[in-house]
């Protein structure tokens, strides 16, 4: 049985861990905290140490002052990492969102990172299926007319402009990942199937995984079948 978790305050940011072992960081994905890993948290925690975060703004993390972006949630990861294993670089799981910070982290400091597993990420807005970026594209034309009207509503524009704006990164960041990744979708996701065999590609001697039948949420409706992809590539890691 796994104990209760020991939380931690981190500057602006809410962590919790887990278990006892290699150091894993979980970052969520948009409009989620870290109870998106809910359903196999428990799978990873039973082997490793688990630290899962609430990215700035979301959950019980602060949104502090300043630029809300993907880049500055991968200087608030490295902070976790640095403040609760400084030692010991972790492998870090990111989901949707979170696989693009988990990106832009190891991107920035490779140094704090032994292995990836990136989840559902996309480098480019045109990464996500047509469908997808055009119902994002309604959702932001209302939300930011709403908030016009209804400052309370400033907060969700904000938060989802972020799959919006592009990430960030590069052909040449992805091509200079080092350490060991397995690149993670559904068959059913939302990403494109190309975009994510190209995310596979640009990373040298990467894992693909794609579960079939899985949509962009597996990691929280699958994880008997996503809990044991996820602690067999962290077994191998330790």
């Amino acid at each position: 049985m796994i104990a209760s978790p020991t939380e931690h305050r981190i500057g602006d940011l809410h962590v919790e861990e887990t278990g006892a072992g290699m150091p894993v960081l979980l970052i969520h994905g948009n409009s989620g905290d870290l109870h998106d890993f809910a359903a196999v948290a428990p799978q990873l925690a039973a082997r490793h140490r688990v630290l899962a975060m609430d990215c700035r703004g979301y959950g019980r993390s602060a949104r502090g002052h300043g630029p809300l972006t993907l880049a500055r949630m991968a200087e608030d990861a490295a902070s976790v990492i640095r403040a609760l294993s400084p030692d010991v670089p972790v492998a870090v799981v990111g989901f949707s969102d979170g696989a693009n910070i988990a990106m832009l982290l190891v991107a920035r400091h490779p140094q704090l990172v032994r292995a990836l597993v990136l989840n559902s990420g996309n480098i480019t807005v045109k990464g996500m299926r047509f469908w997808m970026r055009v119902r994002l594209r309604v959702l932001d034309a209302i939300l930011r007319s709403v908030a016009r009207r209804v400052p309370a509503f400033t907060r969700e524009h904000e938060l989802m402009r972020l799959m919006l704006d592009q990430p960030g990164l590069g052909h040449d960041a992805l091509a200079g990942i080092r350490v060991p990744t397995l690149v993670l979708a559904g068959s059913r996701d939302i990403i494109r199937p190309a975009h994510t065999r190209m995310i596979h590609h640009l990373i040298a001697r990467s894992r693909l995984r794609v579960v079939r039948g899985g949509t962009h949420t597996g990691i929280k409706d699958l994880p008997d079948v996503v809990g044991p992809i996820l602690t067999g590539f962290l077994d191998e890691q330790e």
